[in-house]
């Protein structure tokens, strides 16, 4: 029963619900680290004020979420002057991205906190793109769980020169099962915007059709811009069905990087014994030394993070025939971070060591900046023990130090071919 002091409780108490339920999604596929659930700030007048429902904070990327749900007597025929509420009530929704903007150039809004309850700053200097998406959830006042079919005429339109998405909840769900990591995802919402901003599909598409011309039929996509061709892409998800299903069996090896991200934060204050010759940049699994590695595993696609586990797997099966076995490498030519997967039947302070030597070699050779590397054991997967480094390469030299252990077998450096 309504509380009496809140007639709308109920409706209050969904809308909560449907946020939780947003939030859990977006962590599931960002990661908790890079997912703020209504950020705070202070006007001049030393109100408080939310600047969004969420934000997705990576790098050089925001995404602004608003939620917004209504009730409905039942889905199944929904009148003309109900859906023009709900148009009313997305339009009244929009406008509430004029917080985030207050927020932008608010010089105290500096700081948020994350979804593992971290406080973190918030340099919003470093923000170049800025994607603003609404998220509509119908509620059923009879309390039924059959979904809503709700279909918008405009899905995806400008707010100046800043995109606005448009999705229902069951549409934002099923895209972030598909495009399961931030990368993927901001591809595909930065896709979507051109062809809409060019009015090359139509106004009212499916996303989850954009979603399987995006993912499957990237030349199409190429076509259309270049020769500027409206198309219809209705049915293109279901035309896909094959085509998904393989998709979803390559990844799986994929969701390794996943669960080390999760394994990397859950050993944060556990001890660690570190060699003397180590030049630390932070301690070992401390909070600091997280948030060197997390933005580099996380900035990976789904298919970068298969060919990750690739890698790794046959150094795996090259330690067996050797002591030790690595590779290096970058997923770009351009690219200014490199990996390094390496295999050893070594103690683990021993691997460490090696690791270490070997990232700074492999980072000299492929001269980039950063470079993360992972270490395991021969039986690896068998000892699920792991280890990952992050090295600034270019705040270090290749001292005489270095240049004495690369002439050993623990520092010797050998690129694995590609």
């Amino acid at each position: 029963m309504p509380d009496a002091a809140c007639p709308n409780s109920e409706h209050v108490n969904a809308g909560r619900l449907i946020e939780d339920a947003v939030e859990y999604l977006c962590t599931r596929s960002f990661f908790a680290d890079f997912t703020i659930r209504s950020p705070k700030y202070y006007k001049s007048n030393r109100q408080q004020k939310e600047a969004a429902d969420l934000l997705i904070v990576f790098k050089d990327t925001l995404l602004a979420i608003q939620i917004k749900s209504k009730e409905f007597d039942g889905f199944e025929h929904i009148a003309p002057i109900e859906l023009e509420r709900v148009t009313r009530t997305v339009q009244k929704t929009i406008l509430q991205f004029r917080a985030l903007f207050e927020a932008m150039r608010n010089p105290t809004f500096n700081s948020v906190v994350n979804g593992r309850g971290v406080e973190v700053a918030f340099d919003k200097c470093n923000v170049t793109d800025i994607i603003l998406i609404v998220i509509f959830a119908p509620v059923n006042k009879g309390g039924s769980k059959k979904p809503s079919r709700i279909r918008f005429d405009v899905t995806c339109y400008p707010e100046g020169k800043i995109p606005i998405h448009l999705f229902t909840l069951e549409q934002f769900s099923l895209l972030l099962t598909l495009l399961d990591t931030l990368p993927d995802f901001v591809l595909y919402l930065l896709a979507r915007w051109t062809l809409h901003e060019q009015k090359l599909i139509p106004e009212n598409s499916d996303p989850i059709d954009e979603w399987a011309l995006v993912t499957f039929e990237r030349k199409k996509v190429i076509e259309i811009l270049e020769r500027r061709t409206f198309t219809d892409l209705s049915g293109l998800f279901e035309r896909h069905r094959i085509s998904i299903q393989q998709l979803e069996r390559r990844e799986q090896p994929s969701y390794l990087i996943d669960w080390m991200i999760e394994q990397l934060y859950s050993s944060i204050g556990s001890d660690i014994s570190v060699d003397a010759r180590f030049k630390l940049i932070a301690e070992p699994n401390s909070l600091n030394a997280y948030h060197f590695v997390i933005p580099q595993l996380a900035k990976l696609d789904r298919n970068e993070r298969s060919r990750f586990t690739e890698f790794l797997l046959r150094i795996v099966n090259r330690s067996h025939k050797k002591e030790i076995a690595f590779r290096g490498f970058k997923f770009s030519e351009q690219s200014d971070e490199a990996y390094v997967v390496l295999a050893a039947e070594l103690e683990r302070n021993e691997r460490r060591i090696v690791l270490s030597n070997v990232a700074r070699g492999v980072g000299f050779s492929l001269n980039v900046k950063t470079v993360v590397g992972m270490a395991v054991g021969h039986d690896w997967p068998k000892s699920k023990v792991f280890d990952v480094i992050f090295i600034d390469v270019s705040k270090i030299s290749p001292d005489a130090d270095f240049l004495k252990v690369k002439g050993e077998v623990f520092g010797k450096i050998r690129l694995e071919d590609p």
